[in-house]
């Protein structure tokens, strides 16, 4: 008896669209194998996103093994505690400029040897517009945490300097823990910034490097009371800052409207 599949009767770009709503491990398991015609919709979808964040080994086995890295439009890399040595697993399957049409990338607690994985070929990803990660929460496997710090300080700034310098002026989105580098290169696209730790002064300075800035979320502490915050851009509509002070004022040159998050 021959089946029939009612999704058959439906065009390519409805499903696609199906699809954005299903993680990439649910569109594997839900729609493979349904029918031939489904999965050649499946083999032809080119935006998918991977999330491996908490995710089930055999679920990031599956998709390692179906997915082809130039479809992914966006990924997230995890090794916490509830996804260990899972960006090592990663690396043995794939080369970061295999995935060439990736604009978003976002890591989470990276070990030390994938982020130098990572950021060598960095400059590759043409299309990369999004960028993510947290610089005190890269581990180090080979290095006790206490004994490692100066020595990952020292080469995080080898390591991230040159492909900042490539890759940030093309950014659109940057969410990261510190400045490191960011004062002295110019963030001409940059509309959304996150920076968990920031001095008065350093800020002042990525803000004349961003002409575009439009959604700034800033964290850093007050030396001082009664210290005066300028935010000298006319573009910055959304503002989000967290403050360690009991006194403070926040001065925002702009002919625009504030919006607070």
């Amino acid at each position: 008896m021959t089946r029939y599949c009612l999704l058959d009767v439906l065009p390519v770009e409805i499903l696609h669209v199906l699809f954005t709503y299903f993680l990439a491990h649910e569109i594997l398991l839900t729609f493979s194998d349904v029918s031939d015609y489904i999965d050649g919709v499946i083999l032809a979808y080119p935006t998918w996103q991977l999330n491996f964040q908490s995710i089930r080994k055999d679920h990031f086995d599956l998709i390692c093994h179906r997915i082809q890295p130039w479809k992914v439009i966006s990924l997230i890399l995890s090794d916490d505690i509830d996804t260990p040595g899972q960006s090592e697993l990663f690396f043995r399957r794939f080369r970061i400029e295999q995935f060439s049409h990736l604009r978003s990338l976002t890591l989470v607690k990276i070990e030390f040897e994938s982020l130098q994985n990572i950021f060598s070929d960095l400059d590759k990803l043409d299309q990369l517009i999004s960028l993510s990660f947290e610089v005190y929460s890269i581990t180090h496997k080979y290095l006790p945490s206490c004994s490692s710090m100066g020595i990952q300080s020292r080469q995080l700034h080898k390591i991230l300097l040159e492909p900042y310098k490539r890759v940030l002026p093309r950014l659109t989105r940057l969410c990261v823990s510190n400045v490191l580098d960011l004062r002295c290169i110019p963030l001409l696209q940059l509309r959304h910034l996150k920076l968990a730790s920031c001095t008065q002064d350093e800020l002042k300075n990525i803000i004349q490097h961003a002409p575009v800035l439009e959604s700034l979320d800033v964290g850093f502490e007050l030396e001082h009371q009664n210290v005066k915050i300028t935010l000298a851009s006319s573009q910055i509509t959304r503002l989000r800052l967290k403050i360690v002070g009991e006194y403070f004022h926040v001065c925002h040159n702009s002919n625009s409207s504030l919006k607070s998050a």
